[in-house]
């Protein structure tokens, strides 16, 4: 069910906003016969982590569910951001191969030369384990963990499948995908057992992002890690890139959402640094 909300919320914010982007930054000329290399085009699909969720400045007209920010590394870089909060490998493919060659995300893709993907938290359910593992219980926290394990082995070919979709639809585009930061900086100082929960989640991070990036080795595209650059900067440091808030019920909505998402400064100095470096730009 999640994946099929993800997949409605990914294919109406990628036309609302795509459209905007035509009508403002793609072809609002006349064409001119040119020797000069064009401009790259970049477009950043993903989940939330591409979405810019946690950001302080909401996205103008971003989509509900969303959850987009002008903080996002998309934005940031000057790019289309057409991230979405709870989005997987197989929403994106399946919100792709869905376009028309009309449909203007499709027009969109087509002219990109830059693509980047942050996707994969949501198909092994990583936010589901830090959420269960912050909690007091140790049996739900035990749970997520072995469903994390028992999600990763399928997720090397979704992720291949999904790169398929985006170079049918991004034929000129280079492609990266991207990782995730660990979510915590296990200090000295930390009580066992959250030292012991932090290096486990810190663990399966890991895991994750070997596993995305041995997924962007076979389907022939580049990986950007952004461990080294959080590194000293999670959940626990002096001055953490990570949003965190023990929950509580008399919170608002957004801040449970901005739980376990990059600050301002993890995206800027985080993300946008580490995915500049890869596409190059």
């Amino acid at each position: 069910m999640q994946a099929a909300n993800s997949r409605r919320r990914c294919g109406r914010l990628a036309g609302a906003v795509a459209v905007v982007v035509l009508l403002v930054g793609l072809g609002t000329g006349p064409a001119q016969a040119t020797t000069t290399k064009p401009a790259d085009v970049y477009v950043a699909l993903g989940d939330s982590y591409a979405a810019g969720t946690g950001g302080s400045s909401p996205a103008p007209g971003s989509l509900p569910g969303c959850h987009q920010s002008l903080d996002s590394y998309a934005a940031l870089l000057g790019g289309l951001n057409l991230g979405c909060f709870g989005a997987t490998s197989l929403a994106v493919k399946a919100g792709l191969d869905n376009l028309s060659p009309a449909d203007p995300v499709a027009i969109a893709l087509g002219s990109a030369t830059e693509v980047s993907v942050t996707v994969g938290g949501n198909d092994v359910g990583t936010g589901a384990v830090a959420v269960a593992c912050t909690s007091a219980d140790a049996l739900a926290c035990a749970s997520a963990v072995q469903g994390v394990a028992n999600a990763l082995p399928a997720l090397p070919g979704n992720i291949v499948a999904m790169v398929q979709s985006i170079r049918q639809k991004a034929p000129h585009a280079d492609i990266v995908l991207t990782g995730y930061p660990r979510l915590f900086t296990v200090g000295p100082t930390m009580p066992t057992a959250e030292k012991q929960l932090a290096t486990t989640l810190n663990g399966l991070a890991d895991q994750l992002n070997a596993t995305i990036a041995g997924a962007a080795s076979a389907a022939g595209v580049g990986y950007v890690s952004v461990t080294e650059r959080f590194t000293g900067h999670g959940i626990g440091s002096n001055n953490p890139w990570i949003h965190y808030t023990q929950p509580s019920p008399l919170d608002p909505p957004e801040l449970a959402l901005e739980n376990f998402h990059p600050t301002d400064a993890g995206y800027s100095q985080g993300y946008r640094t580490a995915v500049n470096s890869g596409l190059k730009k």
